[in-house]
């Protein structure tokens, strides 16, 4: 207020007052904007000369009269708008008389009352004004941004504050917006119950702290976190600051807490600003729900919308008959992040030439993960991926392997799960179109293996990669063991069939699987080419064997011109296979390398056991035992019937051999000499060594 000036009935002419009101910091404010002179200025420099004791009788003030400034002054107690000293100054020539002092004090009692009405009244507009700019919000950004901005234009007493919202992640109360605080005020993050925040926070009362109540709150803050506030309040010490806080709560849930700060020689807060800025937060928090609910809303509508966007673009890849690696382009293009396409039946990359295909070729990707139909993430040669599981039947038969620049968003997902059910489509079209041309490699075999309209056959070989020319051998593979699905079943046949491909590929063949087996006719134009695919098939056998998968045998029949002899080499593969398959070890063997066990590979197992133990049970005695004789016989035999040589592996006198040799003959009654009998026991030895 400007320079005032007072007509009361006994004065002459106007007088001119000054008024001052005691504040919050207990400092005097001026109420007018009056340029001061001097002697006004030294009133405060000397506090006796105010009154301490009334001149006048009265129960309402003090007051005396100073010659030296010529005025009459005043000290009361005001109650509007709470109990707050007042000093006051009337320039006069004379004491003024108890009438004129009662009129004076009265009519600034009336002035301040009017002024507190004013204030009251501009101030509830700016509330009324600030909550409805309030909740005519729904972005929730926005809204943060503006809610300090509205509480300091609805209590214009303070001069900062911030406002903090409970993290439930972090259990952390944090900065959200503010106004007069600097940038490093969003670094102060408290938990329940530190500083003047958290207690208001935790009890749900708000609060006026006057300096020492605030500093006394502010002892348990930690380090960093007051570093933090008294670099956004630019002071190295908290001095004078006048702190109101209340919780912003929704029914009984309480989100955040508003901190405000009085720093300025201003009125004193009072419990109606306080019941002003509690109405505020109140709103405050129906407008964040609201805020978060549209936020949400917005979200989703976002969410679905993009959504079906993914699904069209899928939906056109599909009626296009995109391929593999269109379908992983597009995902990579859609979740910008690097992507490749792994498709597990044929260990194969789609591109092929990408940077992160490059990368993991040669690893073992799916090590102990092969069955997983969870998604997974992995850290492959320091490279973190996330891999996306391509499923059909419950069975794994690819996956989306995605380097992990940074977390996946729930979209990102989404664009997964429609990729990969595209994928699990495509490659299941192209399983149907391969099991029906494995079904007709399967008839053409059979018409083969019957050999009739040699003509015709010939013709039709052709038109299966075949030579009828050319010489050619049967294989026999089969997988048994460890899988009890079809499903996985057929996708580990789908496996080897793909490694075979790979071995193979420089071979004329004829591939197919049929239930838990794969047959294959190889063309060859000489041995060494026979041998040559031969050991590529045993290359695939012995890989196979370092895998966590159902156990792989297999039958290699011999080479034969024409085709004619497919039923003779298929008949040898499967004599093959039948012969590992009974020695109950794995691999692949080549019918030529069987020998005389072909003679075997008809008979029963424990026909040929029973035969074994006959021949040395006898041997099994303790008293023969005794004298090592089993072992004395399966060394001699070993060692070609050489007397000196069996000795020497025996360690023993050739005499004792001798004896040894005797005591063998009579127990098995047996002729050692006689060629039947030794080919009994030749028999049986070798025999022992297979069963």
């Amino acid at each position: 207020m400007e320079q005032n000036e007072i007509t009361m009935r006994g004065f002459n002419g106007a007088l001119t007052y000054h008024v001052w009101m005691l504040s919050c910091t207990e400092e005097w404010v001026h109420l007018y904007n009056d340029l001061f002179i001097d002697h006004e200025e030294t009133l405060f420099s000397n506090e006796d000369l105010w009154p301490y004791s009334t001149d006048i009788e009265s129960n309402n003030y003090s007051t005396c009269y100073n010659p030296q400034t010529r005025s009459q002054l005043f000290e009361f107690a005001t109650e509007v708008p709470e109990s707050t000293l007042v000093r006051a100054c009337l320039h006069s020539d004379r004491t003024l008389s108890e009438i004129e002092c009662d009129f004076f004090v009265l009519k600034v009692r009336n002035l301040l009352l009017q002024q507190t009405l004013e204030r009251y009244w501009h101030e509830n507009d700016a509330w009324l004004e600030g909550l409805h700019s309030l909740t005519s919000m729904l972005e929730l950004e926005e809204l943060l941004n503006n809610i300090m901005h509205n509480v300091l234009i609805a209590i214009p007493t303070v001069d900062l504050g911030f406002l903090m919202l409970y993290d439930d992640e972090t259990q952390k109360l944090t900065p959200k917006a503010s106004f007069g605080f600097g940038p490093t005020i969003y670094d102060f993050k408290t938990s329940i119950g530190e500083g003047v925040g958290g207690k208001v926070f935790q009890d749900g009362i708000g609060r006026i702290f006057n300096t020492e109540q605030g500093l006394e709150a502010m002892t348990n803050v930690q380090e960093n976190n007051m570093k933090s506030l008294l670099a956004a309040m630019g002071v190295t010490v908290i001095t004078n600051t006048i702190v109101m806080a209340v919780p912003v709560r929704m029914n009984e849930e309480k989100i955040g807490v508003i901190i405000v700060h009085q720093i300025t020689n201003k009125r004193k807060l009072t419990n109606s600003d306080l019941r002003r800025l509690q109405g505020f937060a109140d709103q405050v928090a129906i407008a964040i729900t609201n805020a978060r609910l549209f936020s949400k809303l917005k979200e989703t509508n976002g969410y679905l919308v993009k959504r079906n966007h993914i699904h069209e673009v899928f939906t056109k890849l599909s009626l296009k008959d995109s391929d593999l690696n269109m379908i992983a382009k597009t995902v990579e293009r859609m979740i910008n992040l690097p992507v490749s396409l792994f498709d597990i039946t044929k260990n194969e990359w789609y591109p092929h030439y990408t940077p992160l295909s490059k990368k993991l070729k040669n690893t073992d990707l799916l090590n102990g993960w092969e069955d997983s139909v969870d998604t997974l993430r992995v850290t492959i040669n320091e490279t973190p991926v996330h891999l996306y599981p391509i499923v059909n039947e419950g069975i794994p038969i690819g996956y989306f392997v995605v380097e992990l620049q940074r977390l996946l968003s729930p979209i990102d997902t989404v664009v997964l799960e429609q990729g990969s059910a595209l994928v699990a489509l495509k490659m299941v079209n192209v399983y149907s179109m391969t099991d029906m041309y494995y079904k007709q490699c399967y008839e053409f075999f059979n018409e083969l293996l019957h050999y009739r309209e040699p003509n015709l056959l010939a013709s039709k070989s052709r038109d299966f990669g075949l030579s009828p020319d050319k010489p050619l051998f049967v294989t026999v593979m089969q997988l048994s063991g460890k899988v009890q699905v079809v499903g996985k079943r057929e996708t580990y046949q789908r496996k080897l069939i793909a490694t075979l491909h790979n071995e193979l590929a420089s071979f004329q063949y004829l591939l197919f699987g049929f239930q838990d087996k794969v047959t294959i006719i190889v063309n060859v134009t000489s041995e060494s080419q026979q041998e040559d695919a031969m050991q590529k098939l045993e290359n695939v056998g012995n890989l196979w064997a370092n895998k966590d998968a159902p156990v792989l045998t297999g039958g290699i029949g011999g080479g034969y011109q024409g085709l004619e002899y497919v039923a003779r080499s298929f008949k040898e593969a499967n004599k093959s296979l039948s012969y590992i398959s009974n020695r109950g070890t794995t691999g692949i063997i080549n019918y030529d390398n069987i020998g005389i066990n072909r003679l075997f590979i008809n008979q029963q197992t424990e026909d040929i056991r029973q035969f074994i133990q006959e021949v040395f049970t006898p041997l099994q005695s303790p008293k023969a035992q005794s004298s090592n004789l089993d072992l004395t016989l399966r060394t001699y035999i070993a060692a070609n019937r050489s007397i000196p040589e069996t000795a020497e592996r025996l360690h023993i006198h050739q005499n004792t051999l001798y004896h040894r040799i005797r005591k063998i003959e009579e127990i098995l009654e047996v002729d050692l000499n006689d060629s039947s009998d030794w080919l009994k026991l030749l028999l049986a030895c070798h025999l022992s060594s297979l069963y």
